[in-house]
């Protein structure tokens, strides 16, 4: 049973742990081992601990450290002939099922760690491993000092802006490094939210946002061009704005060389009218009528109220009686709501923040992103309502970012032994 739950993160965690009895170790060949060096471990490609200084018998070796859970899984991940491989030192295995041979056709000396760890500690790591719980742990967690949680939650919201940046590094790739463009594509994907995000992002991609900037204070063009690009002004049919839009529409592609994109991605079914793309992209062209070189005010925010006062705009006052072209509804007037705010604010403005900040070499900016999070409302959802059933209460988006990463990237994929908590719990 324990065999099937082992993952190698078992064998890191004791090593870098030293939560094994090392002081009388041998080989499997009988070679008496003392380890000098434990060595760095190395999270890329390559050995899994580098720089290692090893005693076996009579000989001292530098090199590294390599680590599997069978020690044929050297040949099943196909180290050898790998030259990466050609300095391994020492093989660390849970079970000993083949003998390994180095370049020169030389018996890889190799350690079985299992023999030498404490009963107790394998059965906590089998109990977490091999339980169907929503977080592996959630029967300890109440053990759990919540002070050490709430410094490895940093650690992850941190991992977790960083895999946020890499979309936001490759639009920086596509756009030749034009902010206002990155942040206009972010931007409108997630006003599409999940179900309309890739025709957003679409729509965003299909012109350059210089054309906005040239349109000048024409908040009919902006929607024109919006809309037009959006493949919504294809019909004939329409009331007299929409047609006022596929005429202007028709002047800017001439002028711009513009093509609009395939209309068929757009979704309005099972979703409230005010997420209608209709809505959302009137909105969206209000925010850019209203604010010319837009990142750049961004980037001038003192602090995340200023950045809702900026997102925080009303579409023209066509859609106050319109959710879709033509068809008449009650006045209300659309501006962007709370919701969608807080979800552009956590997933645009905070990882292009932290990303500039990088990218500059100013920490000034990086550090104004975490307290955007600090300052905004957490997200509610299955994965914050579970920790809050475990006595766990995100009181920020700081602490629910970092929860949701927790969750989906430590806690789904069982990675206890490369978690904090889950270090914590194993030393009780």
């Amino acid at each position: 049973m324990l065999q099937n739950a082992l993952n190698e993160d078992l064998i890191h965690y004791l090593w870098k742990t030293k939560r094994f009895v090392y002081d009388n170790l041998t080989t499997t060949t009988g070679q008496e081992v003392k380890i000098i060096n434990w060595g760095s471990h190395n999270h890329h490609s390559g050995p899994d601990f580098s720089n290692g200084k090893i005693k076996i018998g009579d000989t001292t070796w530098a090199g590294n450290v390599e680590m599997h859970i069978s020690s044929s899984d050297w040949d099943r991940h196909k180290h050898t002939g790998d030259p990466a491989y050609d300095n391994v030192v020492l093989h660390v295995v849970w079970e000993h099922d083949k003998e390994i041979l180095d370049q020169n056709g030389k018996p890889i000396a190799t350690l079985v760690i299992s023999q030498y760890v404490n009963q107790d500690l394998i059965k906590r790591y089998a109990e977490l491993m091999q339980n169907e719980l929503r977080i592996p742990c959630e029967k300890f967690i109440s053990n759990v000092d919540l002070s050490r949680m709430n410094l490895w939650l940093h650690n992850v919201l941190i991992e977790r802006l960083e895999a946020k940046t890499v979309y936001l590094t490759n639009l920086l790739k596509y756009t030749e490094n034009d902010w206002n463009q990155v942040f206009f594509i972010a931007l409108a994907k997630y006003m599409g939210l999940k179900i309309n995000a890739e025709p957003f992002e679409q729509l965003a991609r299909s012109f350059d946002i210089n054309i906005i900037w040239k349109i000048g204070n024409n908040l009919t063009q902006i929607e024109a061009l919006l809309f037009g690009q959006a493949g919504m002004l294809l019909s004939s049919d329409g009331d007299q704005y929409y047609q006022q839009l596929r005429i202007e529409y028709k002047h800017l592609a001439i002028k711009y060389q513009l093509e609009n994109i395939e209309p068929v991605g757009w979704k309005f079914a099972r979703m409230r009218p005010a997420n209608f793309p209709t809505i959302r992209i009137a909105q969206l062209a209000s925010i850019m009528h209203q604010h010319r070189s837009i990142f750049s005010k961004i980037l001038d925010t003192k602090n995340v109220k200023d950045v809702n006062n900026i997102l925080k705009v009303s579409p023209s006052e066509y859609w106050s009686d319109h959710y879709r072209f033509s068809t008449d509804s009650i006045y209300k007037e659309k501006p962007i709501g709370d919701n969608l705010i807080q979800i552009v604010v956590i997933n645009v403005v905070v990882p292009l923040l932290f990303l500039f900040g990088k990218q500059i070499g100013n920490e000034s900016y990086q550090d104004k992103s975490i307290a955007y999070l600090e300052a905004t409302k957490p997200e509610i959802n299955k994965i914050t309502k579970l920790w809050k059933e475990l006595g766990i209460k995100a009181e920020s988006a700081y602490f629910s970012q970092g929860l949701i990463q927790l969750k989906s990237k430590y806690c789904d994929e069982k990675k206890c032994m490369s978690c904090a908590v889950g270090n914590q719990l194993f030393r009780l």
